[in-house]
Order: structure tokens, then sequence, then C-alpha cells
């Protein structure tokens, strides 16, 4: 029998299942979204708590550095304090953003296996839960670390390429177009890779055993013919977002707050970063399952989480 190609999945209706998903299991997505929301915003606070008195002493020294004799004593002193207090907001920074990485990959792998256990009517209570998860870790954050890992190498790989072609375009017309079209090429393929890394972390969750590079190739399979439906999950998640980054990073950077108003703030916009992550995680775990069912696969509810994995068809079957 010749294989039929996958039946469209349709972003609206993904976006109107992970709507009213969590009503599904209202106390356990709200208990798991709390602790999500408290995580990262403990983390918010103790980065501003750590950092505040810091990066204010640096403003002062900077300033006086600009504002002292260049040919005095002193000047010589602020700039080896100067030198000092970076290297202390160097270091706290890094132990900050290490534990930030993990936190972020415990929250969003509990979170997604909610979702998916609540998506396929598997009802539990935030400790059946817990209980359940502690034995599936490994594969989502071992997936998390690898797809953080391709998306850095990317990042650094375009942005070396891109500012090599500026440098030796010297003017040249034919050089800054084809420094556009590497740009925009660029672009389209990171929303593709967005889209397979995001299906990537849910296989990872959802499928015990599939993790890693396999999870990579798993989602590839999985999106074959659905790739629309994701990137309208993405455009949507950032035309939400960018205006929510864009207004906490100005204010932040050009409205001088005091400490407690800084951390009002955060409150407030990581509140509204969490709903939205809730919302796009719900919506990439809908995706998940409407891929399986448009290539024509079935995940029993008692199989999440265990170790289960269909192979798409890939030739005729005799």
């Amino acid at each position: 029998m010749a294989n039929t190609p996958p039946t469209p999945v349709r972003t609206f209706k993904i976006f109107k299942e992970a709507f009213f998903l969590p009503k599904a299991n209202p106390s356990l997505i709200l208990s798991v979204f709390l602790i999500s929301f408290l995580a990262t915003y403990l983390y918010l606070a103790a980065f501003k708590l750590s950092t505040f008195s810091l990066l204010r002493d640096l403003t002062n020294k900077r300033t006086a550095l600009v504002t002292a004799n260049r040919s005095s004593p002193p000047n010589f002193q602020l700039l080896a304090a100067i030198q000092h207090d970076t290297k202390e907001l160097t270091s706290v920074e890094v132990i900050l953003f290490i534990i930030d990485t993990i936190i972020s990959y415990l929250v969003k792998t509990v979170t997604v296996y909610a979702l998916a256990m609540t998506h396929v009517k598997k009802l539990l209570t935030l400790k059946e839960l817990l209980c359940n998860i502690t034995g599936i870790m490994k594969g989502p954050i071992i997936t998390q670390f690898l797809v953080s890992l391709l998306s850095f190498g990317y990042a650094v790989l375009l942005t070396v390429v891109v500012l090599l072609l500026w440098h030796i375009s010297n003017g040249s017309t034919f050089l800054l177009i084809l420094v556009g079209l590497l740009a925009f090429a660029a672009v389209v393929w990171y929303l593709y890779l967005t889209i397979l890394f995001s299906m990537s972390i849910t296989v990872s969750v959802v499928e015990q055993g599939c993790y890693g590079v396999r999870a990579v190739a798993r989602a590839m399979e999985l999106i074959k013919g659905n790739k629309w439906a994701g990137v309208g999950i993405i455009i949507t998640a950032n035309i939400v977002a960018i205006p929510i980054v864009t207004v906490y990073q100005t204010a932040s950077a050009f409205i001088h707050l005091s400490l407690w108003s800084q951390l009002v703030v955060g409150l407030v916009y990581k509140l509204a970063i969490e709903v939205l992550s809730l919302f796009i995680l719900a919506a990439f775990t809908v995706y998940y399952y409407e891929c399986r069912r448009s290539h024509g696969e079935v995940t029993p509810p008692d199989m999440i989480g265990k170790a289960f994995y269909t192979a798409l068809p890939t030739a005729d079957a005799a």
C-alpha cells in the first residue's frame, strides 16, 4: 500500500486546543505555572539583588574616571577598582546564568510533562506528577542542553560569516546584496530550527528513551508536511513577546528606578512572559500530538513518558 501524505495540521486548531488545555486539569496546571513563575522570578530577584549595588558602584566609578584628571594618581586607582568590580560582576552573572539555565530546563520539563498528560486526559495531582517525572528528567535535560548548544553554535557561525562578508565587501553592491540575502536565508532557517528544537524537547519528555540527537531526528520526521503550523506558533509567539521584552528592556535602560521598583516591574514582566511561555508550551504539546495524528500514529494515555517510538513509514509497504 502506498504512503498517504500527512493530513494537514491547522495552527488555529492548535491555538484553540492549547488555550483550553489548562481547563482540563486546572489545579495541576496552575500549580505548575506557579512553580515556574516563582522559580523564574526568584532568579530575577536574586540577580537584581546581587548586581544592583555592583552596577551602581561601577557606574559611579566610570563617571568619576571620565571627570577625573587623567594625569593624577587617583585615575589609576579608579581603573584598578573598575577592573575589580567588572570581574566580580562577571563572576556573579556567570554563576546566576548557570543557575537560571538549570532552573529553566527543570521547569520546562515539568510543564511539558503536565501538559502532555493533561492532553491525553490522564489527570494527575502535583504529587503524582513530581513522583512520575523524577525518572524521566535525564532525557529532556540532555535534549535541552544539546538544543542550546546547537542554537548558540548557529548564532555564532552566522554572526562570523555575516561580519566577515560585511568586512570584505568594501562597499561592493554585489557583496552587500549577498549579505542581505544570506541574513534573510539565515532567519528563515533559524525559524525552522526553532520549530525543530521546540518539538525535540516535547519529544524527549513524552517519548522516554528518545532524547538528544534521536529526539531531534524524531522531531524532524514528525514536522514533515506540517511545518507551516509550527511557523504560525513561532511567529505568533514573537509578535507577542517582542513588544513585552522591548518595553521592559527600554524601561530598564532609560528609566532610573530604585531596587524595589525594579523588582515590582520585574514581577509584572515575568508574569507576562510566563503566561506566554505556558501557552507556547501548550501549543507545541498540541502540535506534537497533531503531527502524530496527521501521520496516523496513536498515543495511548498510559504510554506517556514511557519508552515508545514508532518510526514513520519511509517506503511503500509490500
